[in-house]
């Protein structure tokens, strides 16, 4: 006697052949397209926050960007291992809605740190490596906002 499939069966099988048939970005109508061609910075680290920018940030000891900071900021560290001053931005704001690139200043060493969204919706960063190592970095999102280092966050170097 031949048995009938299972529910169980049916289901696996009409999932199994849907993947086939229905691709997730034809269901979104999603898409990729290249906004911008170059944002300046090379983005280790990526973070989307809730008013829909971008902050991105790389290490600061890898000599400069091609993003420069305002107003003739400049980046003064004589422990820094590639750069004594350096003039390019390491971290960005990037506009969603604008589609525009806004430089932000990170002072220490952001290398291989780590990172989350607070619950008001600031992204804490901390560690890194050098002197970035103690370090906890803080970026409240607003249109004229930047980083806010805090000098020795961590009681130990997180690397």
């Amino acid at each position: 006697m031949k048995k009938c499939p299972t529910l169980p069966h049916l289901i696996l099988s009409f999932l199994f052949l849907s993947t086939f048939l229905f691709s997730p970005t034809d269901a979104a109508d999603g898409k990729w397209e290249l906004l911008l061609k170059n944002v300046g910075i090379s983005a280790m680290h990526m973070q989307l926050l809730h008013n829909d920018r971008v902050v991105m940030f790389d290490r600061t000891n890898f000599g400069p960007s091609n993003l420069s900071l305002p107003n003739g900021v400049c980046r003064k560290n004589p422990n820094d291992t590639a750069l004594k001053v350096d003039c390019t931005a390491h971290s960005a704001e990037y506009d969603v809605a604008s589609n525009t690139v806004r430089p932000l200043f990170v002072f220490t060493d952001t290398w291989c740190s780590s990172g989350a969204v607070n619950p008001s919706g600031s992204l804490v960063q901390t560690g890194g490596s050098n002197e970035g190592e103690k370090r906890v970095r803080v970026f409240n999102p607003c249109a004229t906002c930047d980083w806010k280092e805090i000098q020795n966050g961590l009681v130990n170097r997180r690397w």
